[in-house]
């Protein structure tokens, strides 16, 4: 082959190389550009709204999908609990399983929602294993109940079944009973990815009628929420946008699919509290 075939084979190839490093980098601008468009058509729907919102996340945070098992009681936690009940503190119950617990306090556990909280709260995590790994989501005052969710990672665990902590009060406000489960430490499961930008996670609750007009979202950030569940007990755990509307009520988006997630608390509460309740007759019968 002669040099100048060769030489002309060399400048079409680079040309059909630059014309594609060319298209590249238009699709990408293009695709920054709509990002933009798309960003500011989204505040300008929501502003439209009156919808405020300030010192969102920033946008580009990555995260992982994680799995944790069920955590199963040691003997060392075992002997803790047999120490409460040695000292007369209270009854307790575990399953065959040994990863639920279920106690009676002897005697209520003094507390003083109204002008202690805090103090009332710290009281309540001194009590039960683990106290410290769990952190205070709400009081149901109608369920006359207290739910507390055990943060893994650094990340909250919303509404699972496995790690959390459900206190059961009395007509004058004091601890009288609580179930308690945990889960193991969790596990990435999967290559960091970007989250779901901030903003459209507000938008993603705009379009689920979730908002209404004037509402100002409050505060965001991400924890985990339940996926789906594995067999032996391993659960897979969603990165998720918890997201408070008018410093009360409580939304979440997937941040990794932009999807919004009903949640019904009340509900999760009486199904806790319906499982106590035959745990603490099977406590009682088993006492007799």
């Amino acid at each position: 082959m002669q040099w100048g075939q060769i030489k002309t084979i060399f400048i079409i190839s680079f040309l059909i190389l630059n014309l594609f490093l060319v298209q590249e980098l238009i699709e990408k601008i293009n695709e920054a550009d709509l990002d933009k468009i798309s960003r500011s058509t989204i505040q300008e729907q929501l502003e439209a709204q009156g919808i405020t919102f300030e010192n969102l996340p920033e946008s580009g945070l990555k995260e992982v999908y994680v799995t944790a098992k069920r955590y199963q009681l040691t003997e060392e936690d075992l002997q803790a609990l047999d120490a409460k009940i040695d000292a007369d503190e209270q009854t307790i119950g575990v399953d065959t399983a040994q990863e639920v617990i279920a106690s009676q306090y002897v005697e209520p556990l003094d507390l003083n929602l109204e002008e202690s909280f805090d103090e009332s709260i710290a009281k309540i995590k001194e009590s039960v294993l683990y106290g410290g790994t769990f952190k205070f989501w709400d009081y149901y005052e109608e369920e006359n109940a207290l739910l507390f969710f055990q943060e893994q990672n650094n990340r909250t665990v919303y509404f699972n079944e496995t790690g959390v902590l459900l206190v059961v009060l009395n007509e004058e406000g004091d601890a009288i009973q609580y179930r308690q489960t945990l889960l193991e430490e969790v596990v990435h499961n999967s290559e960091e990815q970007t989250v779901v930008d901030p903003i459209n996670a507000i938008f993603e609750l705009y379009s689920n009628n979730v908002l209404n007009y004037e509402d100002n979202i409050s505060n965001m950030k991400i924890g985990y929420h339940t996926l789906l569940p594995l067999e032996d007990g391993v659960q897979v755990f969603v990165p998720t946008w918890e997201i408070t509307v008018n410093k009360e009520d409580t939304y979440f988006v997937n941040a990794m699919e932009a999807q919004y997630i009903p949640n019904n608390e009340i509900d999760f509460v009486i199904k806790l509290k319906e499982f106590l309740k035959r745990e603490i007759e099977e406590l009682k019968n088993r006492s007799e």
